[in-house]
């Protein structure tokens, strides 16, 4: 049998179990993790500095990853609905 084939039994296979979405979702889950604890850390680390400038650091360094993480929990939601 030919690779396409195999590929797309393979595919089929990831599929049909949505471990993609699963995969994707934990990755989201992780990245949201790690981004915490290095905003715990940063604040932490930087409680001389007046409130608002951290926050406004650590506001600005997480808004793209929000913004990714609303992306993938559409995504999800729109994946489950589909048939």
């Amino acid at each position: 049998m030919n690779k396409i084939h195999w590929l797309t039994r393979w595919w089929d296979w990831i599929d049909s179990r949505q471990i993609d979405k699963h995969a994707l979702s934990m990755g989201v889950f992780y990245g949201t993790i790690k981004l915490t604890e290095w905003a715990m850390a940063f604040a932490s680390a930087h409680a001389d500095r007046p409130g608002m400038d951290i926050a406004t650091i650590i506001a600005a360094v997480t808004a793209p990853y929000m913004a990714l993480q609303a992306a993938a929990i559409k995504c999800s939601f729109e994946a489950r609905t589909s048939p």
